[in-house]
């Protein structure tokens, strides 16, 4: 019996960058919640975009945000991890500064940027995130949890580069989504915090399903029996996968959600 659902949201259960989603997933959500069901939406999004795409239901649902470096339970902070000490977190910020492309960092309920560019935040904020223009993120004195760079050309493609590798001894580096390669503590991940509310609930292999469409969900989708990519995922992906569903535009997680909830009943 499937006691828990975890989705990544962009790509995966809505097509990416959705302000809102479409009337028939808020209502599928609802019903799984009815059936007892724990639904869990992990994302690199912070948790100020999560916790405004299902209002009516925010204080029933689980937020893994950040990559999991933010675990909210509806309202309510469970963790917040920041990406690194003191000098691990000027590091990376030197680097983005250095790229010459846009990003932005976020802390537990807010994200901040020292781009000038005016699009670029307008752009973030067009997904229900609450973002800042600060001269420097540093001195807020906030724990910062995850960082996000432009990879215009694509950020798979990066992966492997040399001056990336230097981080992966202290970050956790993945690609997520169309242009972003984001930043997270070592070992601190989407995974690592699916595996902890498994343990947190008693959940156990067989009890949950797991979906997603980028290499920022492989953590949590390579350990899962029930793990669902998409058919547009990368080939390393597809591999670690039990499962591939259709495109959100197509209703392809949706629709899966919606047949487990009608043999649910």
């Amino acid at each position: 019996m499937i006691k828990m659902i975890v989705t990544d949201i962009d790509g995966t259960l809505l097509p990416e960058a959705t302000p809102e989603p479409a009337p028939e997933v808020t209502e599928v959500i609802r019903r799984l919640l009815d059936l007892g069901v724990r639904v869990v939406l992990a994302s690199g999004r912070p948790y100020s975009s999560l916790r405004n795409l299902f209002p009516e239901l925010r204080e029933r649902l689980t937020f893994l945000c950040s990559n999991g470096s933010v675990v909210m339970e509806g309202e309510r902070p469970i963790q917040a991890v920041p990406i690194g000490n003191e000098e691990e977190t000027r590091r990376v910020l030197d680097f983005a500064r250095n790229r010459g492309e846009a990003w932005h960092i976020d802390s537990w309920s807010k994200s901040y940027t020292e781009t000038s560019d005016q699009e670029y935040v307008d752009l973030v904020r067009g997904v229900g995130v609450d973002i800042e223009r600060v001269e420097n993120v540093e001195a807020l004195g906030v724990p910062l949890t995850k960082l996000s760079i432009v990879y215009r050309d694509g950020p798979d493609a990066h992966l492997q580069d040399e001056d990336l590798n230097v981080f992966k001894e202290s970050f956790s580096v993945a690609p997520a989504g169309l242009v972003f390669m984001d930043f997270n503590r070592k070992n601190v991940d989407k995974g690592s915090a699916v595996a902890e509310l498994c343990k947190t609930y008693g959940i156990g292999q067989e009890e949950y399903m797991v979906f997603g469409d980028a290499m920022n969900d492989l953590p949590m989708l390579a350990p899962a029996m029930n793990s669902w990519c998409s058919v547009r995922s990368v080939y390393a992906l597809k591999e670690a996968c039990a499962h591939v569903f259709a495109p959100p535009e197509e209703g392809g997680v949706r629709k899966i959600l919606e047949a487990l909830a009608d043999e649910m009943q």
